[in-house]
């Protein structure tokens, strides 16, 4: 549908009105900020930048600014399309022809167009995803009046080759954040920096680490924009990195490359670098690197994500500010020291080192100005080449599938959690997966499968996507000179189905099913079974869903009881249970079976959840962002605590459980320096936080840690347990974000409703020696597996964990203290672990009166 804007357009050529020149009263960003973008110590809000693109739409026929939705906060995310005036008015047309390049198998007539010959290739750029990197909204900005209003011929060339979709930030809740808080540091030893919160509400800086599983509203947008509206050709992520390396990096990356994806992938981006280095050369601008830091292995960034979609998706890093405050550094304050860039010298991909000097906000405008019209005239001058690549790879994607296994993935829709089974189907059909439905029973590779079940064919444009989702990934062992492992950029295993704990089968040989194309993923709903006119209701306890039923039972008062053997819920098929069922039931995945009599009568103990507490550091952890994410997707309420809530002491009395996600112990213990922000928000938990927990569990509270914070319990509480991977160098053990096979260790309610054996995700995380001849013994709820233990990424030393605790309850007193040794809510992935922490937020009551499990 044309905008509103477009049929003005079109009602005035009718009426004979002759529109503007482009460049007539486009406002300029100095004008309408009152400085220069990039301009020392000046940070824009978001309001406005919305109000400077607006301005500019109404200003000139080359530009229309679409409002996606709103980000988590309620802003508008923005994006602009700029291109020649006669393209803005017939975009529907080139989303079209987009659309037939990237997905080739869609019926055309003789009298249809070339797409190749008649497309124009669509580049996205994306701004600001980190908020505190802060010169690539103010840049375009700039981009957006260059392009608005200038006649050159390079200029023409672009709008008249190409078609630009700019996203002025990817995250609009964290420019407003961090304008905000530097307008306040200014003047201030910590001035640029020592920002108190996240800035994104949930993810900090993992905001680009959500690219594959959609939790965010930001991502969800882009995403939709991407694979559904525009399939572009070219994608520019725009970040910045730490201050004393190179003043900026350009692709290629750093090796190992992921092999899924297609050559004309890497070799594109060897161009686009090629010719961003040669353009910041042409203009003088020194301290460029290539070809180091960061690999093109991992998914799961705006970049990696996109690549696997058949498109060419490149980011630079440019030297960061201190926000918008210029910094001085010496020659000798200048230094390499990661992969492919060892010092601060000449070399083959680090060619004219910049001496040191004063390093500017406008100075990074200045360069990523350079890069994204290189990117742009490039795009313009092969733009036939481009196009070409982009139905070639969707072609040589679908031709693959066909003749290669795996042919297909099945998710069947008989699972041990049905809903998360749903989940991972519609994450990959929102990314711009095909997905199917049988229709009949079937069978492939001798396996039957029941009608319902989802079919992911690999015959299709997107399949490096599904397959880098679905397969183990085996990261190559890389090691430097000195046999220390190579760090790789973010992770080294993601597999979607094992993080989710979801059966799927790879089907490797050719089968036929009948089956219909799905439009949009339907979560499998709540149903009842079993007598029509129940006493109880019987709950498996074994879905993640089954928590919201849970949790709105207890809040009703409804008594539901646990049973100690299969771990099966129960409760009674009262007024009360029947008002929460039917508000409840129809948005989630829980199956209820009705019994005319209790299912339980023996063997049972009531369950109980007390209020939870979430501890936030004012130095902002992103595993307590994601882990208040989780807990309010699966409506399970909480507070909010910081250090002065808790050293005040009387936590008992206003939670029963608190949670530490996993922060470093220094940082629980002592926060912000002096100096490093605000005086309010300086220091930690310190002697007499620590005191107050203590306290708390003394009490009967439950204090759950997670990850890193486990190291600070574990020595606050003087716990007989020890931490074996503390102090091992990586040159014996090392697992960069991998997954792991763990297995359950007798009974505990930790371990309820979980499988024998599940996979959990292990980022550098925790293993632990639990001695049982000890006065306070702990209990361990799981161990890491003794053999086959790594399922997906990079484990080296696998000896020095197998067969240790990973999750593990100590009582003292009423209360305990329990510890995960890895990250049961990583980035909101593996759902297969949610279970284990909603877990630990319950306490099992015997009605005799026996003390809680």
């Amino acid at each position: 549908m044309p905008s509103s804007r477009q049929v003005v357009l079109v009602w005035l050529l009718l009426a004979g009105f002759v529109l503007p020149c482009a460049g007539a009263d486009v406002p300029s960003p100095e004008a309408h900020l009152g400085y220069r973008p990039g301009a020392d110590f000046h940070l824009a809000a978001w309001p406005a930048v919305v109000d400077y693109f607006r301005e500019v739409d109404e200003a000139s026929d080359r530009v229309l600014v679409r409002n996606l939705g709103e980000s988590t906060e309620g802003r508008p995310y923005i994006v602009a399309v700029v291109s020649s005036s006669e393209t803005i008015k017939d975009l529907p047309k080139y989303q079209q022809f987009q659309r037939r390049l990237s997905h080739p198998g869609l019926t055309a007539t003789t009298e249809t167009p070339d797409p190749v010959a008649e497309s124009k290739p669509v580049v996205v750029i994306t701004c600001s995803i980190h908020s505190t990197e802060t010169a690539s909204t103010l840049m375009a900005m700039e981009l957006l009046h260059e392009l608005a209003s200038k006649d050159d011929p390079a200029t023409r060339a672009i709008l008249d080759s190409t078609i630009l979709l700019l996203v002025p930030s990817a995250n609009p809740d964290g420019v407003d954040k961090v304008a905000h808080w530097y307008e306040r540091s200014k003047g201030h030893p910590w001035e640029g920096s020592g920002l108190p919160e996240l800035y994104h509400k949930y993810a900090g800086h993992d905001t680009n680490r959500d690219w594959f599983m959609l939790n965010l509203k930001e991502t969800r947008l882009l995403t939709q924009l991407l694979y559904q509206e525009w399939m572009p050709t070219i994608l520019y992520d725009v970040h910045q990195m730490g201050s004393r390396g190179a003043r900026l990096f350009v692709p290629p990356f750093y090796d190992p490359i992921n092999p899924n994806l297609d050559a004309r992938i890497h070799q594109s981006i060897f161009m686009i670098g090629a010719h961003m280095a040669g353009d910041l050369a042409a203009a003088g601008k020194q301290g460029v690197l290539t070809n180091a830091m960061y690999d093109n292995w991992w998914n799961g960034g705006n970049r990696t994500t996109p690549q696997r979609h058949n498109i060419v998706a490149v980011l630079t890093e440019a030297a960061s500010v201190r926000m918008a405050s210029p910094i001085f550094l010496e020659r000798g304050d200048l230094s390499g020291g990661s992969r492919g860039f060892r010092d601060h010298a000449p070399t083959v991909n680090f060619v004219d080192p910049w001496p040191g000097g004063w390093w500017r906000l406008r100075d990074i405008v200045d360069y990523e100005l350079i890069c994204a019209r290189s990117i742009l005239t490039l795009a313009a001058s092969y733009r036939q080449t481009f196009q070409t690549n982009l139905q070639a790879m969707a072609r040589n994607a679908t031709r693959k599938g066909e003749n290669e296994p795996p042919f297909a993935w099945v998710v069947p829709r008989n699972q041990r959690d049905p809903g998360t089974a749903s989940e991972l189907v519609r994450i990959l059909h929102a990314s711009g997966i095909e997905v199917r439905r049988a229709t009949q029973p079937f069978q492939a590779d001798g396996v039957s499968y029941e009608a319902g079940a989802w079919i992911l064919p690999a015959a299709q444009p997107y399949r490096s996507h599904l397959k880098d989702m679905m397969e183990r990934q085996v990261y190559p062992s890389r090691f430097t000179a000195g046999g220390v492992p190579e760090t790789p950029y973010d992770v080294a295993g993601w597999t979607l189905p094992l993080q989710m704990g979801v059966q799927v089968s790879a089907v490797g040989t050719r089968f036929s099913a009948d089956s219909e194309p799905l439009e949009r993923i339907e979560l499998i709903q709540g149903q009842r079974s079993g007598e029509s006119a129940p006493k109880y209701f019987a709950l498996g306890n074994q879905a993640n869903d089954d928590f919201v039923v849970v949790n709105a039972l207890l809040d009703a008062g409804v008594i539901v009881k646990v049973n100690e053997a299969s771990g099966h819920l129960s409760f009674p098929a009262d007024a009360q249970a029947e008002a929460v069922l039917s508000r409840v039931l129809p948005t989630v995945s829980s199956q209820l079976i009705g019994h005319a009599n209790d299912p339980s009568p023996k063997l049972s103990r009531e369950l109980r959840r007390g209020r939870i507490g979430v501890y936030q550091p004012w130095d902002s952890s992103m595993d307590e962002g994601w882990t208040r994410l989780v807990l309010e997707k699966f409506r399970i309420p909480y507070t909010t605590l910081h250090n002065a809530e808790i050293r005040a002491g009387g936590l008992k009395e206003r939670i029963e459980t608190l949670v530490i996600a996993s922060i470093e112990p220094r940082t629980l213990s002592q926060g912000y320096s002096e100096g490093q922000t605000e005086p309010k928000y300086v220091g930690g938990l310190g002697p007499e936080g620590a005191a107050a927990l203590r306290a708390f569990v003394e009490a009967g509270g439950t204090l759950v840690c997670l990850e890193n914070s486990c190291d600070y319990a574990i020595t606050e509480f003087a716990l007989p347990v020890v931490n074996v991977l503390k102090g091992v160098k990586s040159s014996r053990f090392y697992a960069p974000g991998s997954i792991v096979r763990v297995t359950r260790t007798g009974t505990s309610s930790l371990t309820r409703g979980v499988s024998s054996e599940l996979s959990a995700y292990f980022d550098h995380s925790l293993a632990f020696d639990v001695p049982e001849n000890v006065q306070r013994p702990g209990k361990v709820g799981l161990r890491y597996a003794g053999k086959n233990l790594l399922e997906s990424g990079w484990l080296l030393g696998p000896e020095v964990i197998q067969g240790k605790a990973a999750l593990v309850e100590f009582n003292i007193g009423p209360g305990r203290v329990v510890l995960f040794g890895f990250p049961p809510q990583h980035r909101g992935q593996p759902h297969g672990t949610f279970r284990l922490l909603f877990n630990s937020f319950y306490r099992e009551e015997d009605p005799s009166g026996q003390p809680p499990k």
